[in-house]
């Protein structure tokens, strides 16, 4: 009967350590979001989002332009990473087709930015006062 019981201990073992690596896996929560309308057809959505887990905690901020009708999917234009709420971002849109995005960080790394999508020019300004990796605004076409 001992040699019955050793698959049955290895199974109940293999699912409790099954359980604890899903219930560890975290998932995505959103900690932050803003929208800003364009005087034109445009919403540039921004939310924080933090991720959890096992060797994969990080929180990323995105801004993604989506159409006012609704129509197409909305499109990532940036997206930063280790960039919480504390980043201080800000939208605001120059003309119907021109989105500047401000943001305050030493921080938080730029790793995304389309300058130039659906003749949506997107710039970004790094304005704290002690960054020393700046970026300069997209011009216009």
């Amino acid at each position: 009967m001992h040699k019955r019981e050793q698959p049955a201990k290895a199974i109940a073992a293999l699912s409790i350590v099954v359980l604890v690596i899903c219930l560890g896996c975290g998932g995505s929560t959103v900690i932050w979001s803003a929208e800003s309308r364009s005087p034109g057809e445009w919403i540039a959505i921004a939310r924080t989002v933090q991720y959890g887990g096992f060797g994969n905690n990080s929180v990323e901020t995105t801004v993604r332009l989506k159409r006012v009708n609704g129509s197409g999917s909305p499109e990532r234009v940036l997206a930063f990473d280790e960039a919480g709420p504390d980043i201080d971002l800000t939208m605001r849109w120059e003309s119907p087709t021109h989105l500047v995005v401000s943001y305050k960080s030493d921080r938080a790394t730029l790793y995304y930015w389309v300058a130039l999508t659906y003749g949506v020019t997107v710039s970004v300004e790094n304005v704290s006062p002690n960054s020393q990796r700046g970026h300069q605004p997209a011009t216009n076409p």
